[in-house]
């Protein structure tokens, strides 16, 4: 049986490698991937070429796969060669896995007092090779994979030990080279060597450190040495390393530093559910490994306990310390699922293989799609990279600006000829606001991270100039966690305006201005306005962020130093206060290129400023158009993982239009029905009005054009309302009061002109 079983898993590795082959990796993606990238010209690991531990044997294996691609293809892109370099491990690795996790499951059931399960390792194999996150792997140009098959195959030498410890030290020494590969590894092949070592510890000493423990060394220092020895020594070493533990440790939310039952279910998602891709094969597989470890624990028990030791401590380790949400990284507990499930298939019997294959068929199924649409085109990034170098031909801008996610891309390949400006982390729109600041007037490019939200800092009529670059497989869940996922690129002439520190025109950026506090009712903060003639307009919103009890707040504006406004936010009756100043014709006169305008905050009664923010500014021409969020809108909100953004209309919120002229409202929102049981009625209003009704029963897209003479009557005042209105405290139980009419992702005011 272990031979024809044998043949059929060289079948499906064979089958596995020849349909990863020909869709390898068109460039790098994720940030690992392109710092292995880099390191395949230049190793240095403090300088995160890779990044720390510093993956010595990927590195060594993409250089010497690189000098073949170069031989083969001399011409090729850097870009493609080296993502070829590195993924072509990762098919090899997957075929090599899965033959080793073949071994490893036909050892583990032998190991127990029962008969072994006729079937069990084929259909595990199997599972495996087509489970998705495996299945993409193999085109990665990662070292997952190629980790996972040296850790299978340590795994596979020592239960192949088990009976007399013969292979013991082949299984340390690749155990050993394994962790060059990724140090994570260890977590899968010491608890096992530990075990088997244990049972034959009757050996004795001599043979312990001799045998195992030398094999283990060996193969270890076969890496680290060349390593430690290229940082520059054991203290180059050792600072590069800690480094990434503090980035590590300042960035990641790790269960073990918020240990809430909301992360743990999130990391339990995200670790069980998330590789299967599909949440119909993650139940049917999830369902079968369950009733694989209650089976499996009545009829071979010990080869259940020892599955736990081969991969328990990692899964523990996975969810206590790494982030989860890199789904990849929970590459290393699909083949004990693999296996749990295909033991939970068994009870059924005679129907198992049938069933078996059914389920592969389904992962297969789930997989295959994923192949061409991921080998389809390169990473948006390089994309967006390609067209700024075709543009530059033409017309150079005076820099490339980034946000920090996307600053590798560049290092990688940036645009011949032009300057690259190494961003700074968490605040890369200050280089941008500097570089206009101190005189700067050529076009200026910026490479954004779609889910940042910092450049609403700049004036949103020069953000228009934006093409936005998107990855086929983004929302994909096997590719969570991969950083970035698409890129805007920002074409910038001189902005009408731009703001410094200390503004929440986002949550992002609220977020940014309370944690360095520096924010409106801690000291003035300024805007620079480019000087021009015309009469202007500028909205200024302001939100209390504590209680009524705390007081009022007065708010100054002043323009170059001279007082243009000010006005109360009295908190009691309402957080919100929303102010249109009307500047006529030669209020931002003066010398220099920008007018300065700052807003400071004071407490009405005295003493200490209450907790305010400026949640919306623009300043434009009266001849332009101005929108703003008047009474009835919530907060806007934010889900910094997926950088999606949301604002809650009420019962009767207003947008406010200035001048009052004809306009299309766009709104783009989630369906009702989420919340509400039947489809509630939405109308937009001017001035009473009905300009139009809607009755959503699905996620839904909206444009209503208001004529002129409508917007003119209601004095720019445009109300949505909707009815019935979602009341979440009664509903959930909770202190929550708010009343939420729908939840709108895009709320669009443009100018309607004629055809």
């Amino acid at each position: 049986m272990k031979a024809s079983g044998s043949v059929l898993c060289s079948a499906l590795a064979a089958a596995y490698l020849v349909f990863h082959l020909p869709f390898l990796a068109p460039s790098p993606e994720d940030i690992d991937s392109i710092n292995f990238a880099l390191g395949l010209t230049d190793f240095d690991v403090a300088s995160h070429q890779p990044h720390p531990p510093g993956y010595p044997v990927y590195i060594a294996l993409g250089r010497l796969s690189l000098s073949v691609v170069h031989l083969v293809s001399p011409g090729l892109d850097i870009v493609r060669a080296d993502a070829i370099a590195l993924a072509v491990w990762s098919a090899l690795a997957g075929a090599v896995a899965i033959l080793a996790a073949f071994a490893l499951f036909h050892a583990v059931e032998r190991i127990g007092p029962a008969a072994p399960a006729a079937g069990v390792p084929l259909a595990a194999a199997a599972l495996l090779a087509t489970a998705p996150l495996f299945w993409i792997g193999g085109l990665r140009p990662m070292s997952d994979l190629p980790g996972l098959a040296l850790v299978l195959t340590a795994q596979a030498f020592a239960l192949g030990s088990w009976q007399t410890g013969r292979h013991l030290a082949a299984a340390a020494f690749v155990a050993g080279l394994a962790a060059g590969l990724r140090v994570q590894t260890i977590w899968l092949t010491l608890p096992l060597l530990t075990l088997v070592w244990f049972r034959h510890r009757q050996l004795g000493i001599a043979w312990t450190v001799t045998r195992p423990v030398a094999a283990l060394a060996a193969g270890g220092a076969l890496w680290a040495v060349p390593l430690v020895v290229a940082s520059g020594g054991p203290a180059a070493y050792l600072r590069a390393l800690g480094s990434q533990a503090g980035e590590d440790f300042a960035w990641v939310d790790m269960l073990w530093a918020n240990p809430t039952p909301r992360r743990l279910a999130f990391a339990l998602h995200e670790t069980f559910v998330m590789p299967w891709d599909a949440l119909p094969l993650a139940i049917v597989v999830g369902s079968a490994a369950a009733i694989g470890i209650v089976a499996g624990a009545r009829r071979a028990p010990r080869a259940v306990a020892v599955i736990g030791v081969a991969f328990g401590p990692y899964v523990l380790f996975h969810l206590l310390f790494q982030e989860t949400l890199h789904v990849r990284y929970a590459l290393p507990a699909v083949p004990a699922i693999a296996w749990l499930a295909a033991n939970g298939l068994q009870v059924t019997g005679r129907v198992a293989p049938v069933l078996a294959g059914a389920v592969c068929l389904f992962a297969a199924w789930t997989s295959v799609p994923m192949t061409t649409a991921y080998a389809r085109e390169a990473h948006p990034a390089f994309r967006a990279i390609a067209d700024m170098a075709a543009a530059a031909n033409a017309e150079q801008p005076a820099a490339v600006y980034s946000h920090y996610a996307l600053r590798r891309p560049l290092q990688l390949k940036a645009p011949a000829g032009v300057m690259v400006v190494e961003p700074p982390r968490s605040s890369e729109w200050s280089d941008l606001v500097a570089y206009w600041r101190n005189g700067g007037d050529r076009p200026v490019w910026f490479l954004a991270d779609p889910r940042r939200t910092d450049l609403a800092l700049v004036d949103p009529q020069s953000r228009r100039d934006v093409r936005p670059y998107r990855w086929a497989v983004a929302e994909r869940p096997a590719f969570g966690g991969t950083r970035p996922l698409g890129v805007d690129w920002y074409r910038f002439d001189r902005p009408g305006w731009f703001a410094g520190e200390g503004w929440s025109l986002t949550p992002e950026l609220g977020g940014v201005t309370r944690a360095t506090g520096n924010g409106v009712d801690r000291r003035a903060i300024e805007a620079l306005i480019r000087r021009r003639p015309d009469p202007m307009i500028a909205i200024i919103g302001a939100r209390h962020l504590g209680a009524a009890a705390d007081g009022g707040v007065s708010f100054t504006v002043t323009i170059d130093g001279r007082m243009v406004d000010q006005w109360t936010l009295d908190p009691a009756a309402g957080p919100n206060s929303l102010r249109v100043l009307a500047l006529p014709a030669g209020s931002l006169d003066g010398e220099g290129v920008y007018a300065r305008l700052t807003i400071a905050a004071a407490a009405t009664g005295g003493g200490a400023t209450p907790a305010v923010a400026i949640r919306q500014f623009d300043v434009q021409p009266a001849t332009g158009l101005v929108h703003a969020f008047d009474e009835g809108w919530h907060e806007e909100e934010y889900d910094n993982v997926t950088g999606v953004r949301w604002r809650w209309s009420s019962g009767r919120s207003i947008v406010r239009v200035l001048p009052p002229q004809a306009i299309r409202l766009r709104l783009r929102g989630e369906s009702p029905l989420k919340y509400i049981d039947a489809p509630p009625t939405l109308r937009v209003t001017a001035g009473g009005r009905v300009i139009a009704e809607l009755h959503p029963a699905d996620d839904f897209e909206w444009m209503v054009t208001i004529p002129e003479e409508d917007v003119r009557r209601a004095d720019g005042r445009i109300a949505l309302e909707t009815s019935p209105v979602y009341l979440p405290g009664r509903a959930e139980g909770t202190s929550d009061a708010r009343e939420l009419g729908v939840r709108l992702f895009d709320i669009d005011v443009l100018q309607s002109r004629p055809d």
